[in-house]
């Protein structure tokens, strides 16, 4: 596809999300990526969010959050545990600009895939390592989750509600602030090596990426000596500060208050008259001091209003208000919709899967725009065509390959994952609700 990346090459060793979702944004502006995994351990995510829970059949090839995460790349099975699926990898690398992993640093050592090893392959490549507390440093070899990391990072220790403990984020965090950064990364060292013609090792540590997104936290301890509390939804300086219930099942608006000016505009949007004319908020530090107050003042007023109309009205007045979107409200989101966020991806016939919207990236390029978007692939997909287009590789040459099991187009030892009714799942509190015309939905908004 055409794309300001065009003409790079990427091989992806990755897993899950921290690399595959930053690899997803370079193939989306037009870099080759080879995703590579195996058949002999399937990739979790390939088991996740299956279209229509359906475990029977080639599921691993239905898997949604796979699919989010590995668009507009090549896909090629290999056993990286024996030889000749190392020679293959050896031939990959020998024509790649870039080489992405997201294991540990002893994985990467035990394969003989350190920079040092890849350079005597390729003298210019870049290597990127993107592990959870990076590559070296006594923490180097833990295992690594996103909640792990999001806690070591120290944005746990910051989130929650007064009187109360920690709260984790429900994705995990660090994983994109991982891929964001990666991103700017490999940009960095792409434009390093088109000026000097040299590679460049990229150590990138996905707890670091996330204690960068809190460094007024890390400063206010360093010249104060402070540690900050956790305030919920509050904010110190601005109040009426929080969401607030509207009308209906779940529902919610955010609302910042952040001057006198606010202030009276909301009081006038809420038919509150007598809220302008009390003296004990007449200011910021007085409405501060009554935070508390104004909270259940305003909480118990915006319940009887449906949340995107409030919206409306407290932005037309000045006031930053916004209504608290879920997965529903986001994908027919009128606003999203016509900026073209949202993008319809074909998926192969073997998936049974029909074309859908995935959201896009949340920047645009005027002048270079990214192509047309092309869905993940499904397990071993593209092999033949790298074996033997990319690297010439005969057809005995790859039918031993397959015999050998070190390429395949399915795992050798498929386990699909049987969850809940949807009813048990609501019980037990792992969805919130459902809805059973949602596909009908979709099709109608997205005419598809």
């Amino acid at each position: 596809m055409a794309g300001p990346l065009q003409g790079v090459r990427i091989v992806e060793m990755g897993q899950l999300i921290a690399i595959p979702s930053a690899m997803k944004w370079l193939a989306d502006m037009g870099a080759e990526v080879i995703r590579l995994e195996s058949v002999q351990r399937l990739e979790s995510y390939r088991t996740d969010s299956l279209y229509h829970n359906d475990v029977e059949g080639e599921f691993w090839n239905r898997g949604a959050n796979f699919y989010e995460q590995n668009r507009n790349k090549l896909g090629m099975t290999l056993d990286l545990s024996r030889d000749e699926g190392r020679a293959v990898l050896r031939d990959l690398l020998a024509v790649a600009d870039v080489f992405a992993e997201n294991f540990t640093p002893r994985v990467i050592k035990n394969f003989s895939l350190e920079y040092e090893d890849l350079r005597k392959i390729r003298p210019d490549i870049i290597m990127v390592s993107s592990t959870g507390y990076g590559f070296d440093g006594p923490w180097s070899n833990f295992g690594a989750t996103g909640p792990a990391t999001e806690g070591a990072a120290g944005l746990a220790y910051m989130t929650g509600y007064k009187d109360g403990g920690p709260v984790m984020s429900e994705i995990p965090y660090t994983d994109y602030t991982a891929g964001e950064h990666t991103v700017a990364a490999v940009m960095l060292a792409l434009m390093h090596r088109l000026n000097t013609g040299q590679g460049q090792f990229i150590d990138v540590s996905q707890t670091q990426t996330c204690s960068a997104t809190i460094p007024e936290a890390l400063l206010d301890w360093t010249v104060n000596g402070r540690i900050r509390e956790r305030i919920g939804n509050e904010d110190p300086a601005m109040s009426p500060h929080g969401c607030y219930p509207c009308a209906g099942d779940d529902r919610w608006i955010a609302i910042a208050i952040d001057s006198d000016e606010a202030w009276y505009a909301l009081c006038r949007v809420m038919n509150r008259p007598d809220w302008a004319a009390d003296e004990r908020y007449s200011d910021v530090l007085l409405r501060i001091r009554y935070r508390e107050e104004l909270d259940k003042m305003l909480g118990f007023e915006t319940r009887s209003h449906d949340n995107h109309e409030l919206m409306a009205k407290l932005q037309a007045v000045g006031v930053a208000a916004g209504a608290v979107l879920d997965s529903e409200d986001l994908l027919f989101n009128e606003h999203l919709k016509q900026r073209q966020f949202y993008e319809i991806v074909e998926h192969h016939p073997d998936t049974g899967m029909p074309p859908l919207p995935y959201a896009g990236r949340p920047w645009k390029l005027s002048a270079t725009p990214a192509g047309a978007p092309k869905a993940a692939p499904i397990m071993g997909q593209h092999n033949r065509e790298i074996l033997s287009g990319l690297l010439g590789k005969t057809e005995d040459e790859i039918e031993a390959l397959k015999e050998d099991n070190i390429i395949g187009d399915s795992p050798l030892t498929p386990r699909g994952v049987r969850r809940p009714s949807l009813d048990e799942q609501v019980r037990q509190g792992r969805m919130q609700r459902y809805d059973v015309n949602y596909a009908e939905q979709v099709r109608d908004w997205f005419g598809i």
